[in-house]
């Protein structure tokens, strides 16, 4: 009935234009209220500004237009000159122009709702044009997700559905008719999570059961995108290339058989001031996300109780977790969080088969490509604590030849929340997007974040607290300047580093049944930290009032008498920079071949080569004439020819590096129908390492090669046993590979003796419930950890009397439940909460080995007493409520309240030597923390503008986030970091679309 109308003959803007035919207005965008209200006109010529302008009255659009008798009060107030469908009339447009003069917020208003119904209108009426709404799948391995088809029977609620139930009711709605209508989010993720919570479940339902086939979209002329092939016309939205396809190991939330939970941009734009990726995604069961020591980007999560080693990171669908020690350096990717589209937690086994580390779960982070329109961003943020933050964000759209591309800058600086804290940060962010034909298409970014930070690295007691307060960092103090002679700030840890990060995509779509990717990538890695080395006394031992004494650190090291031979005229401390490096590389091929409407295979490959390097390099004597490297003592190779005296800018303690070599392979089956939802795969993987060490060795440097084969199996299904209800079950079993630093745990060359691979056992059982107004989901988990391995950190100043340490063979076992829900009673109003309940334990009884931290000699071993034992580090009670109030119009507030108990210290087994202290690691204070935030939107045609304000910890709660456990388990014997007390920033965001070029 509206295939006559054509959106380039509607121009905005002219006082008269050609309106016919018939159209559908859906009310209550958010998915509150399913009513509509229908007018027509045969033929008529009207003002569409007027019309809209009228139709966004207070009596209309007040409460998300989820009043039905106002939309009859008002289709009664027109019924003469809008003719409900018996007649018709010419309106004359002075009557509607007085509607026009209502304030400029509602015309603005008009405009975007003219838009979105103009752009389904006009989607409808253009043949062959093709609708990509569902992207959630995963491009490593595409066609591997949950819920791509397009049969209707099973699909009510994702976003498929939803634009096929519209378009049944002509009003058709295109990617960028769904931006209209949620200006606050163009993220297409939270876009389908708000749609399959908001919308009616009965109604939608009732729509997807009458909902065309793929077969009849076709038939019909309306070619439909899915995962395995692309439409012959693919005009409307061919560029964002796939902006999909980087939705790599993203599943779609209400299908899956995994438990997930995904964080939209709109909320990472809003939150993201001064946090870390992990902050980021605290508010979600089961995941406990801190600053840990305060500083700047120093994150640290565990999943379910599992550290960060034990947690899969991936990058656009490329791990990037660490092959050395599994460890994340989040400082790395400081300021990227400006060009994040989204990020998904995956909870357990995940939907990635080469997430190998991911016994906790993956964190699957998804980056801004290009989009189809032109647009531009801007912001700076500010926190009451002095860090301060602004980025710029362009988007070209889709140029001529078929480009695209865009770009992101932003810098971070200031002073941390923690004294004596400060950060240097840029951020940048390049994609360019060329499209082929609709067979062939490429997308190259280059993203990085060089940083500087200053750290609160030591850990406080609670005496030092309770004296000096929350803010209080013992790392640094005030230091003459010889060449001044002024009193300067000066911070013995202080981080800095760089990781510019290239990849290239190729996805290729030779038939609608088969999809290609391709990815090749490179990262090289520089940078390093200050350190320091002492024989005796520490540098932070130099205390006085609570802070470094610096001067007296330099008397000491001047005050020394003595010769070479006898090392008493040496220097006693010293600085350095620990300096690391890598270079990573790698290639990743997978095809993925829908076999029939209910099953899709899925293979591929992915090879990655890891190269590291690390020295120290003396950098400040502190008033010494010299270091005296002890080679005898120290190196394996003994003095060998080399000279123990060393200055500033020479290389002491450690040159040596590793070689790794890491392939996986990897097949996937799923199956898809009205009822179930299957995957399982299957993945073997394998890799080689070497070191090689300039400090011990002297002449063949190199190790031997240390290599392993793993494995891991894991599958889920889903079953839906009502449209709104469904329970799932799924399962894994890894047999992982040994990180590289465990082959070579001894810090040198040798082998390490009977080093085997862990084995983890994981399953969860879920029900899942959406009803007309929100959902509820529980799930079930259980985790057995086999052969567990840990070692000291490598990268953390050990005090004088510590060695070095691998425990092998340790058992883990970890289970627990689940509860989140979500409810909207009103259209203004929008309430959710979550619960965890867990129990995590060591097993069993194990040994650990000792090292000298020099020469890395086994000198001797310990008996470890850990079965029974908690496993600490996070709360194994976690509630959470959050509630999100529109006030007026687009000003919102929103407040959450979190409780986190039975938190018990972290604490290394190794200092567990004695068999008869069974007891558990101190049990850290029961806490709890409320935020609130503000926000205003306001629209100016092409312009939005978006003010807000974050408060933090509103109640000054003081409490203790980690720490590590004492002698005896008491809060005197602790010591750890406590969290930040209350703390505010504000910022301002400014947007514009379809600028051009």
């Amino acid at each position: 009935m509206i295939d006559n109308l054509q959106l380039n003959k509607f121009p905005l803007g002219k006082r008269r234009d050609p309106w016919g035919g018939a159209v559908r207005v859906r009310c209550g965008w958010g998915g509150w209220d399913t009513n509509r209200w229908e007018w027509r006109t045969l033929g008529g010529r009207v003002s569409g500004f007027g019309i809209f302008s009228y139709l966004c009255g207070r009596n209309i659009f007040r409460a998300g237009c989820n009043s039905r008798s106002a939309v009859k009060s008002a289709s009664r107030k027109w019924q003469n000159r809008l003719n409900y469908g018996t007649d018709s009339k010419v309106w004359k447009e002075e009557e509607f122009m007085k509607a026009t003069t209502i304030n400029l917020y509602r015309r603005v208003l008009a405009i975007g709702i003219a838009l979105l119904l103009l752009g389904g209108a006009s989607a409808k009426g253009a043949a062959n044009q093709s609708i990509i709404i569902d992207h959630f799948y995963d491009v490593t391995e595409p066609n591997s997700y949950i819920g791509n088809s397009l049969d209707h029977g099973h699909t009510a609620y994702d976003l498929t559905s939803y634009a096929e139930t519209v378009s049944h009711q002509n009003c058709d709605v295109t990617e960028s008719a769904y931006e209209s209508s949620y200006p606050d989010s163009l993220n297409r993720n939270a876009l389908v999570d708000s749609v399959n919570r908001n919308v009616m479940a009965e109604e939608m339902n009732r729509n997807a059961s009458q909902a065309e086939t793929p077969g009849q979209a076709e038939e019909s002329g309306q070619r439909v995108k899915t995962a395995g092939g692309t439409s012959q016309q693919d005009t409307t939205i061919s560029l964002n290339l796939k902006e999909i396809v980087l939705s790599a190991s993203f599943v779609n939330e209400r299908r899956t058989p995994l438990r997930l939970k995904s964080v939209g941009k709109g909320e990472i734009e809003g939150k993201a001031i001064g946090k870390t990726y992990p902050e980021l995604v605290r508010d979600i069961p089961g995941v406990y996300a801190t600053s840990e020591s305060g500083s700047y980007g120093d994150a640290k999560i565990n999943i379910r109780g599992f550290k960060q080693e034990n947690i899969s990171v991936m990058l656009n669908g490329i791990p990037i977790s660490g092959l050395v020690t599994g460890n994340m350096f989040w400082n790395n990717w400081l300021g990227l969080a400006d060009a994040t589209h989204s990020i998904q937690v995956q909870k357990g086994i995940g939907a990635s088969m080469l997430s190998d580390n991911s016994v906790g779960g993956t964190i699957n982070i998804i980056t801004t490509t290009p989009q189809q329109n032109s647009s531009i961003s801007a912001g700076m943020f500010y926190t009451d604590y002095g860090l301060g933050k602004a980025f710029v964000n362009m988007h070209s759209g889709l140029l001529k030849g078929g480009w695209a591309f865009s770009l992101m800058a932003s810098y971070a600086g200031g002073s941390g929340y923690v004294d004596g804290s400060d950060v240097n940060s840029w951020a940048y962010l390049m994609n360019i997007n060329k499209k082929i034909n609709n067979h062939h298409s490429l997308l190259f970014t280059i993203l990085g974040s060089p940083e500087r930070h200053e750290q609160r690295s030591a850990r406080l007691s609670n005496a030092e607290v309770e004296q000096y307060g929350l803010r209080y960092n013992k790392n640094w103090g005030y230091r003459t300047n010889t060449q001044t002679g002024e009193r300067e700030p000066f911070n013995l840890s202080e981080n800095f580093y760089h990781k510019p990060y290239f990849t290239l995509h190729h996805f290729y779509t030779p038939d609608n049944n088969t999809e290609i990717a391709n990815t090749a990538y490179l990262s090289i890695g520089n940078g390093g930290g200050r350190w320091s080395e002492s024989k005796g006394k520490r540098i932070i031992d130099f205390q006085k009032d609570g802070q470094i004494e610096w001067d007296a650190v330099t008397a000491a090291n001047q005050s020394i008498p003595g010769t070479i031979e006898n090392e008493a005229g040496s220097a006693k401390n010293i600085l350095s920079d620990y300096l690391a490096g890598h270079t990573q590389a790698g290639i990743k091929s997978n095809i993925s071949h829908k076999l029939s409407d209910k099953f899709t295979l899925t293979e591929g490959i992915h090879y990655q080569f890891y190269s590291t390097w690390e020295k120290e390099k003396i950098t400040d004597m502190l008033g010494g004439n010299y270091w005296y490297e002890d080679y005898s003592k120290s190196s394996l190779a003994g003095l060998a020819g080399r000279n123990p005296i060393k200055h500033a800018g020479d290389y002491i303690r450690t040159d040596n590096g590793k070689i790794i070599n890491h392939l996986t392979l990897y097949t996937m089956l799923n199956y898809s129908s009205d009822k179930w939802e299957v995957r399982a795969g299957v993945s073997a993987m394998g890799s080689t390492n070497k070191r090689w060490d300039k400090y011990n060795y002297t002449s063949d440097i190199f190790s031997p090669s240390a290599s392993a084969l793993g494995y891991s199996v894991k599958g889920g299904a889903l079953y839906k046993l009502t449209p709104q209800s469904s329970v799932y079950l799924n399962a894994a079993a890894y047999s992982r590979l040994p990180y590289s630093d465990v082959f070579f745990s001894s810090g040198n060359n040798e082998i390490t003796n009977d080093v085997k691979n862990e084995r983890n056992l994981l399953s969860e059982l879920g029900y899942r419930f959406l009803f007309q107004r929100g959902s509820i989901e529980a799930t079930a988990y259980v985790a057995y950890w086999k052969n567990k391995t840990i070692m000291s950190d490598p990268y953390k100043q050990l005090d004088n009397s510590a060695n070095r340490y691998m425990i092998q063979g340790l058992d883990a076992l970890h289970s627990g439940l689940e509860i989140d829900a979500e409810y909207r009673p009103t259209g203004w109003l929008n309430l959710k909460g979550y619960a965890s309940f867990a129990k995590w334990n060591w097993k069993n009884d194990v040994s650990a080995k000792i090292y000298d931290n020099y020469s890395g000699l086994e000198i001797g071993s310990v008996n470890v007493y850990s079965d029974g034992l908690v496993v600490g580090d996070a709360p194994q009670t976690q509630v959470a409520l959050f509630a999100d109030v529109k006030l007026y119009k687009e000003l919102r507030f929103s407040a959450d309240w979190r409780y986190n108990a039975r938190l018990f210290a972290d604490f290394d087994p190794v200092s567990r030597q004695n068999s008869q202290d069974r007891a558990s690691s101190l049990q850290l204070p029961n806490y709890q923390l409320i935020n609130m935030s503000l926000s205003w939107r306001e629209n100016w045609g092409k312009w939005s503008s978006t003010i807000f304000i974050n408060v933090n910890n509103a109640l000054n709660t003081k409490y203790i986030e980690r720490g590590k456990d004492g002698a005896d388990h008491t809060l005197q014997s602790f010591r750890g970091f406590w969290g930040f007390g209350t703390n505010a920033n504000i910022g301002v965001r400014i947007d514009m679309k379809s600028f051009g070029f």
